[in-house]
């Protein structure tokens, strides 16, 4: 079986600013001393240290 990219890689390098809406706030934190938080995974708590977040103006928020 050959994967053709073209079938499930989106490829764009250039977006328009109206696709996206403005963009998010980013906060980052070092490797040494990141937060972290609970996260239900296949009906398991486990526990995740978190890298970064975005706040998207929105009201979204991405971890």
């Amino acid at each position: 079986m050959v994967l053709d990219p073209q079938r499930w890689l989106e490829l764009r390098r250039f977006r328009a600013l109206v696709e996206d809406g403005p963009r998010p706030k980013v906060w980052t934190w070092p490797l040494t001393d990141p937060p972290a938080l609970w996260v239900r995974q296949q009906g398991t708590w486990r526990w995740a240290s978190v890298m970064a977040r975005q706040d998207w103006p929105d009201g979204r928020i991405a971890h």
